[in-house]
């Protein structure tokens, strides 16, 4: 029962590829598996196909070819969304395909495993909206809310392009900087963050923040405790609408309370991730917090639930009292005890130490649900704590499967779910 993530599903969107590039096109396939069914074709077909929303135009270096093809799919398909898979970088080009009406531009081979968080961020742009935000709860402390945060805030900083952050707000004493292995160095804190508040622009709030190996932005608690005191829940806030207007994604890790500052995080979180781990104790804590939400307006869909230190066979009884909780997407993370300890030993996260483990592709998996909507496609789990041999082409790591099918969906009285398991 372990390595799952339950959701409802989603009719499928239509995609069309225009191009003859093989490895390309497979990567792509593969990348909006989720969201889109793909049809590919060499050439802008004639009649235009019924139903198509997204178009996909391959540019390898021949401009007066592609603004061509461009112009077609514009005239033919009326209102597609179309974006060009650059080969070839050419400026002149991405100016005028830009000109005539193209939505976007994704480097080819860098940025077409993170198609659907390209796709993601232009939407919500497009509707007027900014970065996401995601923050780790739960009521009961030691369920590793902020192991989760700070590994899942470094597969985000992956998908964004370094544009994640990291904000400590497990008052009063954060432990994201032990995890990150910044707790000897000077690092920007909130209260720091405050001060500046006014005169923060794009160039300055980037070389202001302190940014972790991986590319991680993060925001600290300060070193005194007596600097919390002038932080309330309409600061925080402010300080919330800031950081999205420059980050693509923010990552949040509360307290484990219901204080005006946690629940003003709560108040403007796209996602709520409820973390709990396979006990009594903490479901007891997950449902008061479910009705918490329920009381408070926050929408159902932005309510994940992580169930952490997930084992191969879980008590009947527990597993029963998952399936009732009123949440739609739940989400297993195995029991990696000593994976996550060692790296926190060794200064490092789960995915530099462990890359191959299955907690860590688990973790991966949830932070593309969390900032596209979307989990990857399906792959193999990977046996624990064993490398998995390098293949020649870069696009196949995603090819494989890793979750199957388990349980049906329930009947009336409860949630009705399909469920995905690894």
């Amino acid at each position: 029962m372990t390595n799952s993530i339950t959701t409802h599903g989603s009719a499928q969107n239509q995609a069309i590829y225009i191009g003859t590039d093989e490895d390309i096109l497979e990567a792509v396939r593969v990348s909006i598996a989720t969201k889109y069914s793909l049809e590919a074709v060499s050439e802008v077909p004639h009649v235009w196909p019924e139903d198509v929303s997204l178009a996909l135009l391959e540019f390898d270096g021949d401009v007066d070819v592609a603004l061509e093809r461009i112009n077609s799919v514009l005239t033919l398909g009326k209102g597609v969304s179309l974006y060009v898979l650059l080969k070839r970088k050419n400026v002149d080009f991405i100016i005028e395909a830009n000109h005539q009406g193209v939505q976007g531009f994704i480097e080819c081979p860098g940025e077409v495993l993170h198609i659907l968080s390209i796709l993601h961020m232009q939407d919500r742009r497009r509707q007027g909206k900014n970065g996401n935000v995601s923050s780790f709860f739960s009521l009961k402390g030691g369920v590793g809310c902020t192991a989760l945060a700070t590994n899942m805030a470094s597969h985000l900083t992956e998908l964004t392009d370094g544009r994640t952050v990291l904000v400590d707000l497990n008052m009063p004493l954060g432990d994201t900087s032990l995890y990150l292995n910044m707790e000897n160095q000077r690092l920007y804190s909130l209260t720091d963050f405050v001060y500046n508040l006014n005169r923060f622009d794009e160039n300055l709030i980037y070389k202001s923040l302190s940014r972790h190996e991986s590319g991680l932005y993060v925001l600290s608690l300060p070193s005194e405790v007596s600097e919390l005191d002038n932080l309330n829940g309409e600061l925080i806030k402010t300080i919330i609408h800031s950081l999205r207007r420059y980050y693509d994604h923010v990552v949040i890790d509360c307290a484990s309370d219901l204080s005006d500052l946690t629940l003003s995080c709560l108040d403007e979180s796209d996602n709520i991730v409820l973390v709990a781990e396979p006990s009594l104790s903490s479901f007891r804590a997950v449902n008061t917090a479910i009705k918490l939400t329920q009381t408070l307006g926050y929408l159902k869909d932005s309510l994940k639930l992580v169930l952490n230190r997930s084992a191969s066979q879980q008590d009947e009884m527990l597993e029963e009292v998952v399936k009732d909780m009123d949440v739609d997407t739940v989400v297993r993370v195995s029991n990696d005890y000593r994976g996550f300890n060692d790296s926190l030993k060794e200064g490092c996260l789960l995915k530099d130490y462990q890359p191959d483990s299955v907690a860590n592709f688990q973790l991966k998996r949830l932070a593309n649900l969390l900032h596209n909507g979307a989990s990857l496609p399906e792959m193999e789990t990977p046996a624990e704590n064993v490398r998995r041999p390098r293949q020649n082409r870069w696009w196949l790591t995603f090819g494989k499967r890793m979750f199957k099918r388990m349980g049906e969906p329930k009947t009336s009285g409860h949630l009705n779910e399909k469920t995905m398991v690894s």
